[in-house]
């Protein structure tokens, strides 16, 4: 599974340094812009989606399945045409360093479901300093452990002292990601589903990060179904 997710984000990465490229940004003190979205609707996704164009209709819709709660659930579905879904949020250009100790977790069915932290600023020997930090969750159902203590995150890049694709905690990733004086700051944060089989669903909710818990409301507030990824340019 490793070896697709992989694949499938450093496929992106052209588009991802392209997209992020600005002067400066792997030196300069960022502006953290973070905003919190506390429910996201059908009708009003409050940021998530996959606005990424090497992800076109890769993003994931809100359901009324249930995980935990009894308001519905962002759902990934996958085949062997649509083998990958993700959808993620702005992090406002938020210092990796202020969010690694804070909790990472999320509701899931069974199913596969991983962690996907876009940064840019880091240690990477090249570019803007693009990568992708990734940490897969058990298969089985319920509410994933803190992620933040894992030591089974990866990076699509080389980091000084850690290969892409090496396990390692998240604050050895931040580590080798900040040295030699440089800033990494997370662009965007999210959930991705790319099970080893093709075929495949998974219901996520109550996704929390940098304090932050995101509940996906197919009920109430929204009050319809439908697609994020339609309401996201």
């Amino acid at each position: 599974m490793r070896r697709n997710l992989t694949r499938a984000i450093v496929g992106g990465m052209a588009l991802g340094a392209a997209t992020f490229a600005l002067p400066g940004v792997a030196t300069a003190a960022p502006t953290a812009s973070f905003s919190c979205a506390e429910t996201a609707t059908p009708t009003s996704p409050n940021g998530w989606g996959n606005s990424f164009g090497d992800e076109r209709g890769q993003a994931g819709k809100i359901t009324a399945t249930n995980v935990q709660d009894q308001d519905g659930s962002l759902e990934f579905v996958t085949s062997p045409t649509t083998p990958r879904q993700a959808s993620y949020h702005p992090a406002g250009k938020t210092p990796l360093a202020d969010v690694v100790n804070k909790p990472f977790t999320f509701e899931k069915s069974e199913g596969n479901a991983n962690w996907q932290i876009r940064v840019t600023g880091a240690n990477t020997g090249s570019g803007d300093g693009f990568a992708t930090l990734v940490w897969s969750a058990p298969d089985k159902a319920g509410k994933t452990a803190d992620a933040a203590s894992s030591d089974q995150w990866w990076a699509t890049r080389d980091l000084p002292g850690i290969t892409k694709g090496q396990n390692a905690t998240l604050a050895q990733l931040v580590t080798a990601a900040n040295s030699e004086g440089k800033t990494t700051v997370v662009d965007d944060y999210g959930i991705s589903s790319q099970p080893n089989s093709g075929n495949g669903k998974v219901n996520v909710d109550n996704v929390s990060f940098n304090g932050c818990t995101t509940n996906f409301a197919a009920t109430g507030a929204g009050g319809a179904f439908g697609s994020l990824e339609s309401l996201i340019p």
